[in-house]
């Protein structure tokens, strides 16, 4: 009995790694207590592998940000750029030195400047602005660079963090499930034989990630039920706390509806500059494309996604940037800059960021007039 069935699942692993190869890696997220949400595992040395698109190796301090110093070596920076975004901010694709925020930091070539790599995979604007509030005081960053990629309105539409109502944010506890989902993924973590069967096995990352949808659907409907529950007993004018490291302003200067798709983002991105500027630091928001704005503007010249950010930031008096226009400028930008199948940017896409991101810093930052 047990030894047709290791010879069946040695069948199964064949068939899998020759027709249905799968992405491998070891666990990867981690819950911080502190942040109340997942982050990158702490202290974790892996890799990950795309059958059509990669291999790389990262290293995470013990924060969860990507980065081979700890936390107590930022001191010896006087200046720190603090970049917050989800995995294209955390170099999904490439290796350590090959993310953007490390070529960025390498460009700047200065003793006195670290880039920090706070990027965790599918965060949005509420994970930056829960991200600062709780690690702000601790790293003091004097820049606050925002990367929003064009799915980062889905994430915040889910209110991981947050309930908003009439443009304030109210914490949210976390629900019953989300806590169980969250220690489970600290066990897993923390496991040497699930972490190896991960790193090693097609057929066991095949089975894990059908696992892992269903469970994220079962936490995401917990989330969405928890919104409504608090949504209800604030219109009922019952008890809710807001926040105490907030600074929410009460009214949106563009007059959106609750139910505009961008409404949490406006709330969050403007809290989050807010928050920036009350530490007295400057503040930065860059608009990641992705491949369907690039289809979009080959075909009409326009980005409909990027305009809705640049306009709200704009009238809200915050730095905005887009990789846009460097973007467009290669015939093929999309097989330039990024991978086919993972949809992030590749080796040459992330030069081409930390290449744009420099010009722009320079001059906002260290250009004569700006010293």
């Amino acid at each position: 009995m047990f030894i047709s069935l290791l010879i069946g699942l040695i069948i199964g692993e064949i068939i899998i790694r020759i027709f249905f190869p799968q992405v491998i890696s070891p666990v990867q997220f981690y819950y911080d207590s502190k942040l109340g949400g997942m982050i990158p595992v702490p202290n974790q040395k892996g890799f990950k592998s795309h059958p059509h698109d990669y291999y790389y190796e990262y290293q995470n301090n013990e924060i969860g940000m990507r980065d081979n110093r700890q936390m107590k070596s930022y001191k010896k920076y006087p200046y720190k750029i603090l970049a917050i975004g989800d995995s294209f901010t955390y170099g999904w694709g490439v290796n350590d030195d090959e993310t953007f925020c490390k070529l960025l930091e390498k460009k700047i070539n200065k003793d006195s400047v670290a880039v920090l790599n706070a990027g965790a995979s599918g965060s949005g604007t509420d994970y930056a602005l829960r991200f600062f509030q709780v690690r702000g005081p601790e790293l003091s960053p004097k820049v606050v660079l925002y990367f929003y990629y064009e799915n980062d309105f889905v994430d915040n539409s889910e209110n991981r963090y947050y309930t908003i109502k009439k443009d304030s944010i109210v914490s949210k506890e976390i629900n019953q499930s989300a806590n169980l989902n969250a220690i489970q993924k600290n066990k897993l973590a923390d496991s040497k034989i699930y972490n190896w069967f991960a790193s090693h096995s097609h057929l066991f990352n095949m089975i894990r990630t059908q696992v892992g949808i269903l469970w994220n659907k079962k936490v995401k409907q917990e989330n969405q039920n928890q919104q409504a529950t608090i949504q209800r007993a604030t219109s009922d004018n019952q008890s809710v706390i807001p926040t105490s490291a907030q600074d929410i302003p009460k009214t949106i200067e563009i007059s959106k509806v609750e139910n505009d798709q961008f409404y949490p983002t406006y709330v969050y991105l403007k809290a989050l500059a807010k928050n920036v500027e009350k530490s007295g630091g400057k503040f930065y928001t860059f608009f990641i494309p992705s491949n369907k704005s690039i289809i979009e503007y080959q075909n009409s010249g326009t980005m409909s996604h990027e305009k809705v950010i640049v306009d709200f930031c704009k009238a809200n008096n915050i730095k905005v940037y887009s990789f846009k226009d460097v973007i467009m400028k290669h015939k093929d930008p999309f097989r330039a800059f990024y991978f086919p199948t993972d949809l992030h940017w590749n080796k040459d896409g992330n030069e081409l960021a930390a290449d744009y991101l420099y010009q722009v810093l320079k001059q906002e930052l260290f250009s004569p007039q700006n010293k």
